[in-house]
């Protein structure tokens, strides 16, 4: 696997302040970022903030306060509003989906048959599809495989085929939907024979129209936390995340191609994180992030998906 083409991300004024766990999307042209956790004098703190950035004037500003704090939810945004489902307020799982625009405009869709902490989402055929995640942010025993579907519309949730090629479920696994088809990246499970929590390189895809499963040559290498965005119909940028121990926090970034089912290294993140990256008029954010163990950055980052597509 060759790099086939070197770009650079440019530095965008930071957030206000340091965040991880966050959900954020584009709406209207704009990137809005909601609730997170971070760090202060060694205790966590779960956030209820909204922030959004305007990429015509380059000033993020605050937004009226989520009605609880909230974060590790499934999201992804349509270009209009960013939606989430379920995520934990710092005492529990959460099941309520909602959106909001870019005016601050909350709207509670409905809720979730049960809390889904550190679940996939990513939007297809007009629903959010939510994959894996456990309904106790405290207990990774309890994450599935399970595949489900809001629609976003009326709020309303139903039952996919479970993610099947797997003995056992899947946590923050990297989701995106590129062509009408639902693809999974890595992402962690707990071992219950020695309780240690595993990284996975295993990658599926989900076709609606066959509502089946098939397995893909796997992510080239083992990680959790990995970000994905569909920079096309034909390729998938997957970057960062934690690997081993001795690794901690990664750059590492590939671009997958659908078509050839194969992935090649690509211009890596600015900062080792497990960050969050969003697609917005043209280019690829990069917001925030866990960058340390118990600790959060506030950096942003951007860089045009014309130059990670470049000469593929």
């Amino acid at each position: 696997m060759n790099q086939i083409h070197a770009a650079s991300w440019e530095s965008l004024p930071p957030l206000p302040e340091p965040n991880g766990g966050c959900m954020a999307g584009c709406a209207g042209g704009k990137i809005v970022v909601a609730g997170g956790t971070n760090w202060r004098d060694g205790v966590k703190r779960w956030l209820d903030t909204v922030w959004l950035f305007d990429p015509a004037i380059n000033q993020w500003r605050t937004g009226p306060a989520l009605p609880h704090p909230l974060a590790y939810a499934a999201f992804a945004s349509d270009g209009a509003r960013l939606y989430f489902a379920g995520g934990a307020d710092g005492r529990q799982g959460r099941k309520e989906t909602y959106a909001i625009d870019e005016h601050f405009k909350l709207t509670h869709h409905g809720d979730l048959p049960q809390p889904v902490v550190f679940g996939g989402g990513a939007i297809r055929d007009g629903r959010l599809n939510l994959l894996g995640g456990t309904p106790d942010p405290d207990d990774w025993s309890k994450v599935t495989a399970n595949l489900q579907a809001v629609n976003l519309a009326d709020g309303k949730s139903s039952p996919l085929p479970p993610l099947s090629g797997l003995s056992h479920g899947i946590g923050i696994p990297a989701v995106a939907v590129a062509g009408g088809v639902l693809y999974t990246f890595t992402g962690a499970w707990l071992d219950p024979a020695n309780q240690q929590v595993h990284n996975l390189s295993d990658a599926f895809a989900h076709n609606g129209t066959g509502n089946s499963w098939r397995r893909l040559a796997p992510y080239p290498k083992s990680a959790r936390g990995v970000s994905a965005v569909a920079l096309d119909e034909r390729h998938i940028y997957l970057a960062g995340g934690y690997g081993t121990d001795e690794e901690g926090f990664l750059t590492t970034a590939f671009v997958y191609d659908v078509r050839k089912n194969q992935y090649q290294p690509a211009t890596p993140l600015p900062f080792a994180a497990c960050t969050c990256l969003v697609e917005c008029g043209g280019f690829v954010y990069a917001l925030g992030g866990e960058d340390k163990k118990k600790h959060r950055t506030a950096a942003c980052f951007r860089i045009r998906i014309s130059d990670l597509t470049a000469g593929r």
